[in-house]
Protein backbone atom coordinates (compact mmCIF):
# COMPACT_ATOMS: atom_id res chain seq x y z
CA UNK A 1 0.00 0.00 0.00
CA UNK A 2 1.44 3.43 -0.76
CA UNK A 3 1.13 5.69 2.39
CA UNK A 4 0.29 9.22 1.00
CA UNK A 5 2.60 12.28 2.37
CA UNK A 6 1.41 15.64 2.92
CA UNK A 7 3.50 19.01 2.86
CA UNK A 8 1.73 22.17 4.18
CA UNK A 9 1.03 24.62 1.49
CA UNK A 10 3.45 28.16 2.88
CA UNK A 11 1.23 31.17 3.61
CA UNK A 12 -1.91 28.44 3.13
CA UNK A 13 -3.06 27.30 6.47
CA UNK A 14 -5.72 24.35 5.65
CA UNK A 15 -4.37 23.32 2.57
CA UNK A 16 -1.15 20.42 1.83
CA UNK A 17 0.69 18.92 -1.34
CA UNK A 18 -0.17 15.97 -1.78
CA UNK A 19 3.80 14.39 -2.30
CA UNK A 20 2.44 11.54 -4.60
CA UNK A 21 -0.05 13.43 -6.78
CA UNK A 22 0.97 16.53 -6.44
CA UNK A 23 -2.88 17.26 -5.93
CA UNK A 24 -3.31 20.87 -3.90
CA UNK A 25 -6.11 19.56 -0.96
CA UNK A 26 -8.12 21.76 1.79
CA UNK A 27 -7.75 20.26 5.25
CA UNK A 28 -10.22 22.79 6.64
CA UNK A 29 -13.92 20.85 6.78
CA UNK A 30 -15.43 23.71 8.17
CA UNK A 31 -14.37 26.13 5.24
CA UNK A 32 -14.97 23.40 2.77
CA UNK A 33 -18.87 22.70 4.28
CA UNK A 34 -19.03 26.44 4.40
CA UNK A 35 -18.17 26.44 0.77
CA UNK A 36 -20.61 24.01 -0.46
CA UNK A 37 -23.49 25.65 1.67
CA UNK A 38 -22.65 28.72 -0.22
CA UNK A 39 -22.68 27.29 -3.69
CA UNK A 40 -25.94 25.17 -3.04
CA UNK A 41 -27.77 28.61 -1.85
CA UNK A 42 -26.32 30.73 -4.97
CA UNK A 43 -27.58 27.74 -6.83
CA UNK A 44 -30.74 28.26 -5.53
CA UNK A 45 -31.16 31.96 -5.95
CA UNK A 46 -30.30 31.31 -9.74
CA UNK A 47 -33.13 28.77 -10.17
CA UNK A 48 -35.30 31.13 -8.49
CA UNK A 49 -34.35 34.06 -10.77
CA UNK A 50 -34.88 32.13 -13.93
CA UNK A 51 -38.29 31.25 -12.93
CA UNK A 52 -39.22 34.82 -11.90
CA UNK A 53 -37.84 35.62 -15.49
CA UNK A 54 -39.98 33.31 -16.83
CA UNK A 55 -43.05 34.06 -15.26
CA UNK A 56 -42.71 37.69 -16.03
CA UNK A 57 -42.18 36.85 -19.30
CA UNK A 58 -45.45 34.92 -19.56
CA UNK A 59 -47.55 37.18 -17.81
CA UNK A 60 -46.16 40.19 -20.17
CA UNK A 61 -47.39 37.34 -22.98
CA UNK A 62 -50.32 36.91 -20.98
CA UNK A 63 -50.49 41.35 -21.28
CA UNK A 64 -50.39 40.68 -24.90
CA UNK A 65 -52.79 38.43 -25.81
CA UNK A 66 -55.62 40.37 -23.62
CA UNK A 67 -54.69 43.98 -25.36
CA UNK A 68 -55.28 42.03 -28.78
CA UNK A 69 -58.38 40.63 -27.53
Amino acid sequence: MISNTYIPVEGEPGFVVDTISHAILNTDLIALREHKQKKKQTKQIQTMQEEINMLKAELENIKTHLKIS
